[in-house]
């Protein structure tokens, strides 16, 4: 990460996270919880988590918008966006997803031991029929990786996952993606609706992308999917992982020991 400053404005010092930036003044956003994280925000967190944790992998919030442009699907418009990236050798992949341009839910695929696709929700409104289109978009995309960038599997040497509505009981086995050569037999990869039924942790109209970031740390710590849904629903959850965002990003900063910014956040802002 760095900072460049242009005139000691904090809209114009910008933190670069990897391939990710966003201003210092976004950054104090986050001290306002009515405050709608915007795709800087998101993007500029995960990209973080990638950096800490390096056995997880979050893809940007305009990545699941180009895979199904058009209301279809197109993978040759992200086909290059993972190209420096062995996505088969991480645990997690993470993709956050905008709905209707008003709201950001998270998709993650566990690719080992566990082989699910939980999708987080923190508003718990979406449909069975939502999260099954979405998991065979995924499952289908992870097929494409697999066959462009692999190549090693062919025919009926193949492993192949299919994945499974394990919380509604409804037959989702069609999709296939490819997996690992060295295993044997079939692996289901079982569909997770987090939040589905009732009692949604999210109470306000603004905290959505607080949750999608909150969610994915919390996987990357290796949290339990159980403890996961204890802790969203502790009372002002999305208030105080702002300042968990707030604060891993400064924190980060500050080991980088680029520039100084021109503001220090007291938590007794966050009002």
């Amino acid at each position: 990460m760095e900072w460049l400053s242009r005139n000691n404005d904090n809209n114009k010092n910008v933190i670069y996270i990897n391939s990710e930036s966003i201003t210092a003044e976004k950054l104090y956003d986050l001290c306002d919880k009515h405050i709608w994280l915007s795709s800087d925000h998101i993007n500029a967190y995960l990209s973080y988590l990638n950096s800490k944790f390096h056995r997880v992998f979050s893809l940007t919030t305009f990545f699941y918008t180009r895979l199904t442009e058009i209301g279809g699907y197109k993978y040759s418009s992200i086909e290059h966006w993972t190209k420096r990236i062995e996505i088969f050798q991480k645990d997690i992949i993470f993709i956050p997803i905008n709905i209707n341009e008003s709201h950001w839910i998270l998709a993650a695929i566990f690719m080992k031991e566990q082989f699910r696709i939980a999708i987080l929700d923190s508003l718990g409104m979406i449909t069975t029929e939502g999260a099954v289109n979405i998991g065979g978009n995924l499952i289908r995309w992870l097929n494409d990786e697999y066959f462009h960038k692999i190549r090693l599997c062919k025919g009926d040497a193949c492993v192949k996952y299919k994945v499974r509505n394990e919380e509604f009981g409804s037959n989702v086995g069609k999709s296939k993606i490819i997996g690992e050569i060295n295993l044997n037999g079939q692996v289901d990869f079982a569909l997770d609706i987090m939040f589905r039924n009732g009692d949604p942790p999210q109470v306000d109209g603004s905290s959505c992308g607080v949750f999608v970031c909150m969610f994915a740390r919390l996987m990357a710590e290796n949290i339990e999917r159980d403890i996961i849904m204890k802790i969203a629903k502790f009372r002002e959850a999305s208030i105080k992982f702002r300042k968990v965002i707030y604060t891993d990003l400064w924190e980060y900063a500050k080991e980088n020991k680029q520039v100084d910014i021109k503001f220090e956040v007291k938590y007794d802002e966050y009002k």
